[in-house]
C-alpha cells in the first residue's frame, strides 16, 4: 500500500462544516474518517463537571453525516475526546448518540469504546509508587487529598488504544480524551508508516481547515501519508494551502516551535520541509518521531475552588484611566474591610482591564499605553454565591462614586451594557491536575469495550 488517506470533516465537532467540502473529500476515496471532539481549551469547567461544550443536538447533527458516510464506503470513523474533555459520562453521551443515530439510520457495525477516565483510587496507588508525578504547570503536587479534589481525570491516550481496537475490527471508534493528532495517525502507524510522518499528518487535520488560506475550522481537509512524506489539501475547491499556512498550524502551540510532546515521546519538526506541491496541495518532508525513555501519558484534572460572578462597564473618564491602577486597588482594600470573612471563605478578587492589559496581563510588552476608553470586567470567586455577587457588586458600587485626583463629577464613572448589572456564572473551576504518569503498556489505562450495534 502506497499511501493512507484521511478525512477530517471538521475542526470542531459540533461547530457544522462544510458539506459540500465534505462531499469532496469523499471522492479522494479516504481509508478512515477521523473527527477530534474536545480540548482543554474551553477552560477547566469542561473538566470539573464533564460538561458538555456545545449542545448535544449539534454533536448529532455532526456526527450523523459523518457515520453514514463511513459506514456506506466501509471506512472507520475515529472520533476522540468525546465530548469536551472525554471524561466518562461525557463518553457514555457519545455512545448513545451514535447509538441513536444508527438506529435512525438502520446501521450495523463494530464499535469500540476506549475509557480515559482514570479510577481514583489506582491513580493514587500509581502516584505513590512513583513518589509523585512530574507537572507540567500546577504548583501542588498530585497529592491523595488533590486528586480528591478534582473532578473526573483523564488521561490523554496515545495512538496505541486505537490500534488495538482497529486491530480487534473495529468500525466505529468512540474513544474518550486522546491527543488531537494520534486520532489520523493510529491507522497509517498500524499499516507501517512512519510514525514522524504520520503524527505530523494529523496535527494538521486535527484542526481541518484551519492550515488553509482562508482559514476556516469548518472546511474538511484531506491528507495522504506515504512512504517518505505526506500531502494535505482542503475539500473546498476555493481554498488552498500553502507552505506559510502549514508550517505555521505546524508550530502552534507549544513552547518550543519544533518540538511537538506527545504520548510516548516528542516530534521533531527542525527538518520539516514545507513544499508547495500543486496550487492547493502542500507537501511535508523531515518530521521525526523521538520516543521517550519512559512511555508517559499527560493527565487532566480540574477543582472547584467556588462560585463566580462579574460585572462588566466601561470606562470613558481619561482622569481616572490615568490612575485606575490606584482605584482598583483602594476598591480592592474596601472590599477586605467590608466583608470580614474573605479568608475563610476563600474569596477572590480579579480585574480584566480589556484595552489596557486584560489578555496580556503582566507579559504586556506596552505596559505605559494609557487609552481612550476601557472595558473592566470585575470578576469575584467565594464559597457561595450570594457572597460572589455581593463582593462584585460592592466593588462595582465603591468605583461607581469613587474619589481620586482630579475627579471632574461624583458619578457617571462607569457605563453599563446592560442591567441588571451582576451576573452570577455559578460554579469556578481551575486545573489542579496537569501530570505526566509513567505506564509500562500505553493501553494499560485506557479499558475498551467492543459493541455489536445491530439494527
Amino acid at each position: 500500500m502506497d499511501e493512507v488517506v484521511g478525512l477530517a470533516p471538521s475542526g470542531s465537532l459540533g461547530s457544522g462544516y462544510n458539506l459540500e467540502a465534505f462531499r469532496r473529500g469523499l471522492e479522494e476515496n479516504p481509508d478512515f474518517i477521523g473527527q477530534d471532539a474536545g480540548s482543554t481549551d474551553m477552560g477547566p469547567y469542561y473538566n470539573g463537571t464533564a460538561s458538555l461544550f456545545l449542545p448535544r443536538a449539534t454533536y448529532k447533527h455532526d456526527l450523523s453525516i459523518m457515520l453514514r458516510a463511513a459506514r456506506e464506503r466501509k471506512i472507520p470513523l475515529i472520533v476522540g475526546s468525546v465530548f469536551t474533555s472525554g471524561a466518562r459520562k461525557q463518553l457514555d453521551e457519545g455512545v448513545a448518540v451514535i447509538k441513536e443515530i444508527a438506529a435512525e439510520a438502520g446501521l450495523s457495525f463494530r464499535m469500540a469504546v476506549i475509557d480515559a477516565e482514570l479510577d481514583k483510587a489506582d491513580l493514587k496507588r500509581r502516584a505513590s509508587a512513583h513518589r509523585g508525578l512530574e507537572s507540567l504547570g500546577p504548583e501542588q503536587a498530585l497529592t491523595d487529598a488533590a486528586i480528591d479534589r478534582a473532578g473526573p481525570i483523564c488521561a490523554q491516550m496515545g495512538v496505541e488504544p486505537i490500534i488495538k481496537a482497529l486491530d480487534q475490527g473495529a468500525e466505529v471508534v468512540i474513544a474518550g480524551r486522546a491527543c488531537d493528532d494520534v486520532l489520523f495517525a493510529a491507522l497509517p502507524i498500524m499499516r507501517g508508516f512512519d510514525r514522524g510522518l504520520a503524527l505530523h499528518m494529523g496535527k494538521i487535520l486535527e484542526c481541518a481547515g484551519i492550515s488553509a488560506v482562508p482559514c476556516d475550522l469548518a472546511e474538511p481537509m484531506v491528507g495522504r501519508v506515504r512512504r517518505d512524506h505526506f500531502i494535505v489539501r482542503p475539500g473546498n475547491p476555493e481554498h488552498r494551502c500553502t507552505p506559510i499556512s502549514v508550517a505555521a498550524h505546524s508550530l502552534y502551540e507549544r513552547g518550543d516551535p519544533c518540538i511537538q510532546p506527545g504520548p510516548g515521546g516528542i516530534n521533531d519538526l527542525t527538518d520539516s520541509r514545507f513544499e508547495q506541491e500543486d496550487a492547493r496541495t502542500v507537501r511535508v518532508v523531515g518530521s521525526r518521531f523521538i520516543p521517550d525513555e519512559v512511555y508517559k501519558v499527560k493527565l487532566e484534572g480540574a477543582e472547584f475552588v467556588g462560585y463566580r460572578s462579574i460585572v462588566m462597564v466601561g470606562i470613558r473618564d481619561a482622569v481616572m484611566i490615568r490612575q485606575l491602577d490606584s482605584v482598583l486597588a483602594e476598591a480592592r482594600q474596601r472590599a477586605l474591610r467590608r466583608f470580614p470573612m474573605w479568608q475563610e471563605e476563600a474569596c477572590h478578587l480579579d480585574y480584566h482591564v480589556y484595552g489596557r492589559d486584560a489578555v496580556m496581563r503582566g507579559l504586556e510588552p506596552n505596559p505605559g499605553f494609557v487609552p481612550q476608553e476601557v472595558g473592566l470586567l470585575i470578576e469575584a470567586v467565594a464559597g457561595r454565591q450570594e457572597l460572589a455577587n455581593a463582593i462584585a457588586m460592592f466593588v462595582r458600587g465603591t468605583m461607581q462614586h469613587a474619589s481620586y485626583p482630579g475627579i471632574i463629577t461624583t458619578a457617571g464613572n462607569l457605563a453599563y451594557p446592560f442591567s441588571p448589572f451582576n451576573v452570577p456564572v455559578g460554579p469556578a473551576y481551575r486545573f489542579s491536575v496537569y501530570h505526566l504518569l509513567p505506564l509500562e503498556d500505553p493501553c494499560e489505562i485506557f479499558p475498551m469495550e467492543m459493541v455489536e450495534v445491530r439494527n
